[in-house]
């Protein structure tokens, strides 16, 4: 056998040895092991303020010469990915699918093995595929242990508008979504149709109650502990209604 097939055939022979220990030690006992420590990791975001850098805005004009000009910072909304419950024995591979990039993190980038992922650019929907792998920590390393997904919502600016102080509840006034953006016209219809469907039935329930049964709703606590007088005037008729709370015999 030349040199060079004798090299050839050592190099084949200890890769197959080398994959051949890994598969041993990685035992069934270890892998049940870890199925059931990652099963605790946790994936959810919230909403943070975060400091921009002096050289990323401008101070407002109004505190332009002031004694608040040196001190102000301006902040700004963000969301924060959380992954929570990791250990040394796992890594994890974080991939933007919209980008489709992906970012490696070890137990060493985590804070007591909870690792906080920040997303600056609120403006559009975003979602994220997390794969939990074993670590070299394990005789398992690499094995792909669990996938989670989560999905970012963005930023509606039209929260913020007046009319959307009037219907904080729907769907198009939340100040997170997950729909597509939309132009302002299509905004705009879409408010007023919803704007008029609530006076409608607002309108309906008024006329389905009639006057006393409203009263009644609206008064029928203190009439009932009594101390009290009311004036009711229906049909152009003034009553007074006094009403005493019984003394109570003892």
């Amino acid at each position: 056998m030349s040199k060079y097939k004798y090299f050839l055939f050592s190099l084949v022979t200890f890769a197959v040895f080398t994959s051949s220990v890994s598969a041993v030690t990685c035992s069934y006992e270890e892998r049940a092991e870890l199925n059931s420590e990652v099963s605790h990791i946790e994936a959810s975001y919230e909403e943070i303020q975060i400091e921009l850098a002096p050289d990323e805005y401008s101070p407002p004009d109004v505190i332009l010469g002031t004694e608040y000009e040196e001190t102000f910072v301006q902040k700004v909304n963000a969301l924060q990915i959380n992954i929570l419950n990791l250990t040394e024995k796992v890594y994890v591979e974080v991939t933007n699918e919209e980008t489709g990039e992906t970012t490696t993190y070890n137990f060493s980038d985590t804070n007591n093995g909870n690792l906080a992922i920040i997303r600056e650019d609120i403006s559009q929907v975003a979602r994220y595929e997390i794969e939990v792998y074993s670590s070299s920590a394990t005789g398992c390393e690499g094995n792909l242990l669990r996938t989670l997904r989560l999905n970012l919502p963005r930023y509606n600016e039209y929260s913020t508008y007046p009319i959307c102080n009037q219907m904080e509840d729907y769907y198009l006034c939340q100040r997170y979504v997950t729909f597509d953006e939309m132009s302002y016209g299509d905004f705009f219809d879409r408010i007023y149709e919803e704007d008029a469907r609530r006076h409608n039935e607002s309108e309906n329930d008024q006329e389905d109650n009639p006057w006393y049964e409203a009263f009644w709703d609206k008064y029928k606590t203190p009439i009932i502990v009594g101390g009290i007088s009311l004036i009711v005037i229906g049909g152009g008729v003034a009553v007074v209604i006094v009403i005493r709370r019984r003394r109570r015999i003892i």
